[in-house]
């Protein structure tokens, strides 16, 4: 289990700088959801190895449970946001070059029509 959580720690350590790097949209959209999927599942696998190792030692828990639970809610929600609000820059653009569209579609058949 101390293997599993190392190992997911890191992978969500990666895709976080790897998200904080990148430029284009689209792969920090998906590294967005795979940074904060990455965090919850170590955080999870953190909790149940604190769990099976008798929790944390008393008086201790902010450091020992809370500090970095807390540092994989922070990874989670950034990449949750960042992926969201590129989900939503996209989601206007594709709506702004489909009212652009529309309108040189119109302004073409009104030009057409006025011909005749």
């Amino acid at each position: 289990m101390v293997f599993e959580t190392i190992a997911l720690s890191i992978i969500a350590l990666l895709l976080f700088i790897l998200l904080l790097s990148q430029k284009k949209k689209t792969l920090k959209l998906l590294l967005g959801v795979l940074t904060a999927a990455a965090a919850i599942a170590a955080m999870v696998c953190f909790i149940l190895m604190q769990r099976a190792s008798g929790n944390p030692d008393a008086g201790k828990e902010m450091l020992q449970l809370y500090l970095p639970c807390a540092a994989y809610l922070i990874v989670a929600f950034w990449g949750l946001l960042t992926a969201g609000g590129i989900h939503r820059k996209h989601k206007q653009e594709r709506a702004a070059k489909k009212a652009l569209k529309e309108s040189k579609k119109r302004d073409t058949s009104s030009a057409d029509e006025s011909e005749f």
